[in-house]
């Protein structure tokens, strides 16, 4: 009897440690498919950006070596192929910048698709939870590398990190949702199967705050970040940081599922951007400091003594005033380099209270540091005529692209400026007033033709012919010239010198004005400066469609044109899909290039 149990017992266990390493067996082999198809994911992704890669140094050496100008029939199929290409892809769709970027959206989702199913063992659903992670874990590394603000890409494909924060967003959402279906899939598992106590193991509870994690910073970015964009950074580095340390915390071994690399590799990713950052910072605040003024309707200039290396007008820079806010940094497109000068628009948190300071204490130095330049933009000599189209402080991009482009012509350039700028009220012309007045008095102010709208003109003049103003009654949308506004001339500070390099342009009006904006209309707006300049301006909104085609139109088939802009989403739309309408096979080469408010 005694016998019969010891055999009975000994065959149970011999049952259970074969069991067990059956177990093992299987999930070494998961694992080893789950290591695979993450490699083949990664391995896809990385053809995809070489895609780009060779794609953007092709145009780059077409352009250089002149044969996106060329009617040659060799390289005629090529071009027409380019450009019929890009006439979709350029265009606005609801929800993306572009069709390029919503195409490129639906490769990575069906990428995701693919992996995230293939090859895999559907009787288990545990092998479908895991399958969930491992594809989870390479799209947070995804989604670390698409906010890099030194991203290599900047360099290897002309898209710096502000063009690639739609697709950071979307890898985040992909992100949050692979997460939420690999725990709750296990959950599910483990209760229905009676084994719910591993729910209380560390490393699952490492893997819950986890996923809470994750969903409170996607959360974040969707809600908070419209709210209150300084309350969501601080929410979105901290959750981060709990994310990293979770998430080597729930797969903390290098030897038994290799997730743990993927969390060191994350990790230094963000690490060596935070110090390239915080190296560059320190730099620049030696000796360094700001001049700070307010100007009318709520706009701020600063006025650095210092620029960082390579500062580019039109351009951005991250700004560090310690006395405004001593733990934040801002970006702000830079409008000259020499001296650097910001113009800030006053919305909310620290532009507002950066404007009350300006306020109070007028003219006032501060400490100051920058961080940066940041922003990859095509180069506007490569190009015969140059498009700039703004709308309120949209210019700060726009006049600092005139101001490069000023800086850099000679005699023998042959560039041609079409700059319109669309305002609400004259007062937001002086935050530009040095700058319009170098368009119009600079050397080569010949090249370039300056419209300036605004939509809210109010007249405050005193005699207004009253047959003009029967003329114009019930016709708001007319848009009239009105020959003299006055802007303030500023007087030349030796610390701070007037801007040499800044853009310049005659106050030309277009060629292809219809006919009923040739309307004139006298205002008289008084001015409160010692000194002042006059400056034509058009009353009402701009016809962007019809100046765009214009421009266009005006070259000839060898020929190349840059339309850039800056603005609200309604006007870089209109933008986008009128340069995308202008790109034609017996047309010039026409480039597109947009940047719009918020981050």
């Amino acid at each position: 009897m005694a016998s019969t149990s010891t055999s009975s017992a000994a065959t149970g266990t011999t049952s259970m440690a074969s069991a067990n390493t059956s177990h093992e067996g299987w999930l070494m082999a998961r694992q080893k498919i789950n290591v695979e198809a993450t490699i083949r994911y990664a391995a896809s992704l990385s053809a995809l950006i070489g895609i780009f890669i060779i794609a953007h140094w092709l145009r780059y050496i077409a352009v250089q070596l002149g044969w996106s100008r060329s009617r040659n029939v060799i390289l005629l199929p090529f071009i027409a192929i380019t450009r019929a290409t890009r006439r979709i892809f350029v265009r606005h769709l609801p929800g993306f910048p572009s069709v390029g970027h919503a195409i490129l959206v639906i490769v990575y989702v069906a990428l995701n698709a693919i992996f995230s199913f293939y090859p895999m063992d559907f009787s288990r659903p545990t092998d479908v939870a895991a399958r969930f992670g491992w594809m989870a874990t390479g799209n947070m590394v995804l989604v670390v590398f698409l906010a890099l603000k030194n991203t290599p890409l900047a360099i290897l494909t002309a898209y710096s990190y502000e063009r690639l924060n739609v697709l950071h967003q979307i890898a985040g959402y992909t992100t949050l949702l692979q997460t939420i279906l690999h725990g709750c899939i296990y959950a599910a598992s483990f209760m229905i199967g009676g084994r719910s106590f591993i729910l209380q193991e560390d490393v699952v509870t490492a893997g819950i705050i986890l996923g809470f994690a994750v969903f409170f910073s996607s959360i974040a970015g969707m809600v908070l970040k419209r709210l209150n964009y300084e309350l969501f950074y601080v929410v979105h580095v901290i959750l981060f940081i709990v994310i990293a340390v979770t998430l080597g915390l729930h797969r903390p071994s290098f030897d038994h599922d290799q997730g743990l690399y993927a969390t060191v590799f994350l990790g230094a990713l963000w690490f060596a951007d935070r110090l390239i950052r915080f190296c560059r910072l320190a730099c620049n605040s030696i000796n360094n400091e700001a001049r700070v003024y307010a100007l009318p309707n709520g706009g701020t200039r600063i006025v650095l003594k210092k620029p960082p290396i390579r500062a580019r007008p039109g351009k951005h820079c991250y700004v560090w005033l310690p006395k405004i806010r001593a733990f934040e940094t801002h970006p702000f497109t830079i409008v000259s380099s020499d001296p650097m000068e910001l113009v800030i628009n006053t919305y909310s948190g620290f532009t507002r209270d950066l404007h009350k300071y300006a306020l109070n204490n007028p003219e006032a130095s501060l400490k100051v540091s920058v961080e940066g330049p940041y922003g990859t933009l095509p180069d506007p000599l490569d190009y015969d005529k140059v498009v700039l189209v703004a709308g309120g402080s949209g210019a700060t991009f726009t006049f600092g692209i005139a101001a490069d482009m000023l800086g850099r012509m000679t005699q023998d350039s042959k560039q041609q400026i079409d700059f319109i700028w669309a305002v609400k009220k004259h007062d937001n012309l002086t935050w530009f007033t040095q700058h319009l007045n170098n368009l119009r008095h600079h050397a080569y102010a010949p090249k370039i033709a300056l419209k300036v709208h605004i939509t809210k003109l109010e007249s405050t003049t005193s005699s207004i012919n009253q047959d003009d103003t029967e003329r114009r009654s019930g016709s708001e949308t007319l848009g009239v010239i009105s020959p003299v506004i006055v802007l303030e001339e500023k007087i030349p500070d030796p610390e701070y010198p007037t801007l040499s390099t800044s853009a310049s342009s005659a106050a030309t009006r277009y060629d292809s004005d219809r006919e009923e904006r040739d309307l004139a209309r006298h205002l008289d707006i008084p001015s409160t400066t010692s000194s002042v300049i006059d400056l034509p301006i058009i009353r009402g909104r701009p016809d962007t469609e019809t100046e765009i085609k214009n421009a266009v139109h005006s070259l000839s088939k060898n020929q190349r044109v840059l339309i850039a802009a800056c603005g609200p989403d309604s006007l870089t739309t209109v933008v986008r899909n009128v340069a995308a309408s202008c790109i034609s096979i017996d047309g010039p080469a026409v480039e597109v290039h947009c940047e719009q408010f918020g981050w």
